[in-house]
């Protein structure tokens, strides 16, 4: 009897413990699918991402572990707390469980196949949740087949750790090895990247900088080299940087940090300068010598997760929904994290946490400009890359920010431009937001003439990489059409006790950058480089080469020449004219009082401005740093293309064209400059406009505020 009862109660032990590690394996398998497989494949994919977190190779470990066990750990004990009181209602929260990420997957599967209905998505995806929760209810053998798929987030780990480049930042030796040079010339040098700006931003209709628009860029050109021909070799920063800052051609599945690029500017320079470094999206500054502040790993962990959380919720939101999320595509790290509450402080605002700012770009630079010093001993090598004039585009030339609830410019799906219209409002955007670098870039002289460096120091002002806005075309990839667009970014090189500029028209890339510095400090770089010293005489390159696609210089000279008369002839030179706040033909109404137009009558349609724009056009604050531009929001009785004006407080303000959101219904999307708000309440109109351009006739359409 004793043995029996002893048997009895092994077996009932057994089932006890059977039970729930089928059911633990069952939703491993289901979070492996739904949740771990999507995350590991797209963050293996860029590894960057972890490289801008400056992980470690405990934090990216741990990260792989929660990001496979923890979901399925938590819906297990919360069954088990409920199989305590209750087996049937434990079972019925596993089917509910098991269907809720059964269509969390069958959502990206949609989205993966094309579906892009918001209706379509959600219906498809309970439908597949439906399923899973069904199958696994009725039929044993779905039961065992997922409990062996248990076995699969295992895989999804192991690859994601030893087979993606993920595994370079996990497994590879912190220390690289690196070549120092001797600084025969050891004097400063001061290092400013931007970010995102071609060359055709920058110029007038006659191909030299818009002294109207750019006056402190045209000033740098008076007193350093201006190398009008200098073309990246890349078309994304975690590539274009390293390639600037070791003078090599991009190596593929390299990634932006020292262990894949141990000689470089900062390891060159190391053992004779101080470094004064800020780097953003790389990691090729060697801790030992930049001595930058490692945020502990509470904090590292926190920013990692909350950021994977971003990027997975674009992996599962319907397109509608996705654009309303941060952006996710225009840095690697911190996404959405500035809310935008210093400004709404300094603006009196009521309260505003749109995550729309991005501040942190602005308090990164002006921290880095007050802390340059004055030449001394040993020299200190100075280097920002600082995320100007880089999307999203928020700024005004004179400082304003625009308070949108969505920071990105609409129009676009990953890297492609969609819709023209918006391609050319998003140029706009992106024009005045150079504007606003050009400001930057003024204070940064002034600090060098205040603190002598102006005169002493090497000193390199550039950019990564370029931006293109082109319907139906890459708006950074390199193609036949946009090369003249993207290819070209702007080179100045003062060099020490130079006074009198000049313009250089010889080709130059990205990788010359390194060997002309080597060359001004006399350092006899240790490693190949690929470029050669722009200040070498020669005619340069006869090609032009951006990651693997190259045309004839000529060519491509030609596309941006181009690139730029079809810039002028949209947004005009010299100022910040009416030609910024329209899209399409009708741009002469921008600024015409409505009293001296001719206006028709009502026409059958409605706009209704989006929450943020309706709250600042309500009331607007007295001396507000922010402008609710662009104003946009749904429109209803009008087709896609109709053009629409916007009058604020009796004069046009802006001109634009309706189109269809992608997976959605009809918007509008106009772009008021900053100056056509007024304190207090703003009396907004619109209208439908046709006609010809030079007596263009417009219909009233009603305008409600959300």
């Amino acid at each position: 009897m004793a043995v029996a009862h002893a048997r009895a109660e092994g077996v009932d032990w057994r089932v006890r413990v059977r039970e729930p590690a089928l059911r633990g394996a069952q939703l491993l398998a289901a979070s492996g699918f739904a949740l771990a497989q999507p995350l590991f494949d797209i963050l293996g994919k860029n590894a960057e991402f972890f490289a801008a977190h400056a992980s470690t190779p405990g934090d990216i470990v741990l990260f792989a572990l929660a990001v496979t066990f923890a979901p399925a750990l938590v819906l297990l004990a919360v069954e088990l707390v409920v199989g305590a009181f209750s087996r049937s209602a434990a079972f019925l929260l596993h089917l509910v469980f098991l269907g809720f990420l059964g269509a969390v997957f069958g959502v990206q599967l949609l989205k993966r196949s094309g579906l892009d209905g918001t209706t379509a998505l959600i219906v498809g995806a309970v439908a597949i949740g439906l399923a899973v929760a069904l199958a696994v209810w009725r039929w044993s053998a779905a039961r065992g087949f997922l409990s062996l798929l248990g076995a699969a987030p295992l895989v999804f780990l192991a690859v994601f750790l030893f087979g993606t480049p993920v595994h370079t930042l996990v497994f590879s030796s912190s220390s690289a090895s690196a070549a120092t040079g001797v600084v025969r010339h050891p004097v400063p040098v001061v290092f400013l990247l931007f970010d995102e700006l071609p060359t055709i931003s920058l110029e007038g209709p006659d191909g030299t900088i818009d002294a109207g628009r750019f006056p402190n860029f045209a000033r740098l050109a008076q007193s350093a080299y201006w190398f009008r021909n200098m073309t990246t070799v890349a078309s994304s920063t975690t590539v274009a940087v390293p390639a600037l800052l070791t003078g090599r051609f991009p190596k593929k599945g390299s990634l932006p940090v020292v262990q894949d690029h141990p000689n470089n500017l900062f390891t060159l320079l190391g053992r004779r300068y101080r470094m004064h470094v800020v780097e953003t999206q790389t990691q090729l500054c060697p801790r030992r010598l930049c001595k930058r502040k490692q945020p502990n790993a509470g904090k590292r962990l926190s920013s990692l997760y909350s950021d994977a959380r971003e990027v997975y919720l674009h992996l599962i939101a319907p397109p509608v929904l996705e654009e309303r999320l941060p952006a996710v595509d225009e840095s690697w790290a911190d996404f959405g994290a500035d809310t935008g509450s210093q400004l709404e402080g300094q603006a009196k605002l009521p309260k505003v946490n749109l995550k729309t700012f991005y501040i942190g770009r602005l308090h990164n630079f002006n921290r880095w400009v007050a802390k340059l010093q004055p030449p001394g001993s040993p020299p200190t090598l100075d280097y920002l890359h600082v995320l100007f004039p880089h999307g999203p585009w928020l700024y005004y030339p004179d400082g304003h920010v625009r308070a949108v609830a969505v920071p990105r410019a609409p129009g676009r799906t990953e890297e492609t431009w969609w819709n023209e219209s918006l391609a050319e409002q998003a140029w706009q955007r992106h024009l005045l937001q150079a504007g606003f670098t050009d400001k930057l870039l003024g204070r940064f002289v002034a600090r060098l003439h205040k603190t002598g460096l102006w005169d002493k120091a090497l000193v390199i002002v550039t950019v990564d990489e370029g931006d293109s806005f082109r319907g139906g075309d890459n708006r950074r990839d390199p193609s036949k059409r946009n090369i003249g667009d993207i290819a070209f970014i702007p080179l100045f090189v003062k060099l020490p006790g130079q006074s009198q500029g000049g313009v250089v028209d010889r080709h130059v890339s990205s990788v010359d950058l390194l060997p002309t510095i080597a060359q001004v400090l006399g350092v006899k770089l240790g490693w190949h480089v690929d470029g050669r010293s722009v200040l070498t005489p020669g005619p340069g390159s006869p090609t032009v080469r951006v990651n693997q696609f190259t045309m004839p210089l000529a060519r491509a000279q030609a596309l941006r020449e181009q690139a730029n008369a079809r810039k002028t002839e949209l947004f005009g030179s010299g100022s910040w004219g009416p030609k910024l706040a329209a899209t399409g033909p009708y741009w002469q109404l921008v600024g015409t009082p409505v009293a001296q137009l001719q206006v028709a009558g009502p026409a059958g349609g409605t706009a209704t401005v989006d929450k943020v724009g309706s709250r600042l056009l309500r009331a607007f604050p007295k001396r507000s740093l922010l402008a609710p531009s662009p104003l946009g929001g749904p429109v209803s009785g009008l087709g896609p293309g109709a053009t629409v004006a916007f009058a604020l407080n009796g004069r046009v303000a802006a001109v634009s064209q309706v189109y269809r959101q992608l997976g959605g219904g009809l918007r509008f999307s106009v772009l008021p400059s900053d100056t056509a708000f007024h304190p207090g309440r703003n009396a907004v109109r619109a209208f439908v406009v046709s006609g010809p351009p030079s007596s263009p006739v417009l219909r009233e359409i009603r305008v409600a505020l959300s």
